[in-house]
């Protein structure tokens, strides 16, 4: 398994889609996927520490896991199936490791607000 961090965001200026780019931990290999628009901008958000008057949909997920006495160890990039990107969230409470099927945009924006690898 290979740590990425998330580099920057950006406009894919062929389709005017996002794009998040993961950067290996310590390497200099890229992962770009791209992403919707509302994922990106709580991307974004978090990357900048912005507040919001009220939680976003990630925000919530957040405190549910947290609430329900949940830790996330990690979020993995499972597998790419016809140019798409699989990937769960690995959410660890009383012994038990949960893994969590999720889009890895999402799984980025709320590994982000629990600073999780």
């Amino acid at each position: 398994m290979i740590e990425v961090v998330v580099s920057r965001l950006g406009v894919d200026s062929a389709n005017q889609s996002h794009v998040v780019i993961l950067q290996e931990k310590g390497g200099h290999r890229l992962l770009p996927i791209w992403i919707g628009q509302s994922e990106a901008e709580s991307i974004l958000i978090q990357m900048h520490n912005l507040k919001r008057p009220r939680p976003l949909t990630h925000d919530l997920c957040k405190s549910i896991i947290l609430g329900l006495g949940g830790q996330l160890q990690r979020v993995q990039i499972t597998h790419v199936e016809k140019n798409t990107y699989y990937a769960e969230l690995h959410i660890a409470r009383d012994g038990d490791v949960a893994r969590v099927d999720a889009r890895p945009s999402d799984s980025i924006a709320i590994a982000l607000r629990l600073s999780a690898p």
